[in-house]
């Protein structure tokens, strides 16, 4: 009868064969960098016309909803065409400081445990003063939203070739270089884009995305933001996104503002009470869209 191997043998030579295995695997997932959003999280998306025109695509809600629909996220889309980082397109019949404020009543209203704000665009197309206020202006926004306990994750922005200010490749540049410096400053993720838009990917005034170049641009934010596989979502899916995103966006910027909140609110703000009706049914196409994310 053959004598037994000792144990400690037996270990070391599983270990010995084991080992090498077991470390690729663990090098494997280390180096998949772990996604930047959480389950259930409440996402603001905050921004200027790229953020606002998102909202009709749909495209990285419904990456993102089908990547993890496990993960019930909640999407606010914040976006406001011309808007930067102290919010002055923002501002109604006030200051410009008043549109900052409504900036962050904005967000408040959209209640989000997450904020992703992507500025820098307007600011690099509003020339070298702008760019040379974005920092401070950047800083601040991100101190208020930490102070009101929201985490912040910052997107860099990217050249659209359409634009043409001066120096605009190096102003983008610039712009990209402050969004970094101030994640790392305050301790907030940078989702940093590489993206180059070609022309197919853009609408014909080199302005923006079009459905194409959305596309693109929600995989690659999915892939910081969810991580997973990029999915084609449902028409269904998007549908749905965009019929809730209309209904977000009529209640936070109802028509009517001035007859409803403002100065002539004695004329019709008995209709004010109306806009908190929307609440309900944003809630519902939420659910709607969790279910249609389900594999």
């Amino acid at each position: 009868m053959p004598a037994m191997r000792p144990l400690s043998l037996f270990v070391a030579t599983f270990v010995g064969f084991a080992a090498p295995c077991f470390f690729a695997s663990l090098s494997s997932v280390a180096d998949q960098p772990q996604p930047l959003l959480r389950p259930h999280d409440r996402v603001a998306i905050v921004g200027g016309t790229v953020v606002e025109r998102m909202q009709h695509s749909g495209q990285l809600e419904a990456q993102m909803q089908t990547r993890r629909p496990e993960w019930k996220l909640t999407v606010r889309n914040l976006g406001w065409s011309g808007d930067d980082v102290h919010g002055y397109a923002r501002k109604r019949f006030d200051s410009p400081k008043g549109g900052y404020a409504r900036l962050l009543a904005d967000i408040e209203l959209a209640n989000p445990t997450v904020v992703l704000l992507a500025y820098g665009f307007a600011e690099a197309s509003d020339g070298e003063d702008a760019v040379a206020r974005f920092s401070e202006g950047l800083k601040r926004l991100v101190d208020h939203l930490k102070q009101a306990n929201r985490r912040v994750i910052l997107i860099t922005p990217f050249a659209l070739p359409g634009y043409k200010t001066e120096n605009y490749q190096a102003l983008i540049a610039q712009t990209r270089q402050i969004t970094q410096a101030i994640g790392s400053e305050t301790d907030s993720p940078v989702a940093s884009i590489q993206w180059e838009p070609s022309g197919e990917q853009l609408t014909a005034d080199g302005l923006c995305p079009n459905e194409a170049g959305f596309a693109v641009l929600a995989n690659e934010l999915s892939d910081a933001l969810v991580g997973g596989d990029s999915q084609r979502p449902s028409h269904e899916l998007r549908e749905q996104i965009v019929r809730k995103n209309e209904l977000f966006f009529n209640q936070y910027r109802p028509q009517n503002e001035t007859y409803l909140l403002l100065f002539r609110k004695h004329e019709q703000g008995n209709n004010a009470a109306e806009i908190a009706e929307f609440t309900p049914l944003i809630q519902s196409a939420d659910e709607k869209i969790w279910q249609i994310a389900r594999p």
